[in-house]
């Protein structure tokens, strides 16, 4: 990868790229674009939800110079959105509802938490790229240092993913998959990987 380095991610600076870089590269997102056709309220809300994950987890990045380029974190067990919403909301069930986009973000979060993993588990993502970086192998890089942690620690992994060829990407990596629904009609897929 030349002059790339990958590292894990600290400190303030770091983890603001991390974040901006994750909610860049997932912007577009199917199920992002389910939630909002406005672009900038999609990028507010990527940024505004990965603030909050990447902050409290742990953060494997690629760098060249000062510049994160990709990023691949994971939240410790009990971080996942299961404990970040009330199970009640409901928003876009109820009949001749109007939904706003943040009725379809919270409304998202609820079904993504009642298919959360019981077990005890680390929560992958985000997991993105720089747009105008990908395709490069930096996520790969990425998610591998972040499943080498996993394996040395014996720790379960859980993601869901709304791109079919991400799908592959994390088989690769030694995920399954273990379900797949509509969400907002958007097919995604959850996915587990056992510590090797």
């Amino acid at each position: 990868m030349g002059d790339y380095e990958v590292l894990w991610l600290t400190g303030e600076d770091q983890i603001r790229q991390a974040v901006g870089v994750a909610a860049r590269a997932l912007r577009d997102d199917p199920t992002s674009m389910a939630v909002s056709d406005d672009p900038l309220v999609r990028l507010e809300m990527m940024y505004s939800t990965f603030n909050g994950m990447l902050a409290g987890g742990i953060v494997a990045g690629v760098k060249r110079g000062d510049c994160v380029l990709g990023t691949a974190g994971a939240t410790p067990p009990g971080d996942c959105v299961a404990t970040l919403l009330p199970p009640e909301i409901r928003a876009l069930d109820e009949p001749g509802r109007d939904a706003t986009d943040a009725d379809r973000f919270l409304h998202m979060g609820s079904i993504l938490a009642e298919h959360d993993l019981q077990e005890t588990h680390w929560h992958v993502g985000p997991v993105g790229v720089e747009p105008g970086f990908q395709g490069m192998g930096l996520g790969g890089a990425t998610l591998k240092l972040l499943c080498s942690e996993f394996d040395e620690h014996q720790r379960l992994a859980w993601l869901e993913t709304a791109k079919p060829q991400n799908v592959r990407f994390y088989l690769s990596q030694g995920f399954e998959v273990v379900e797949e629904i509509l969400l907002l009609s958007t097919p995604n897929w959850f996915m587990r990987r056992e510590p090797r």
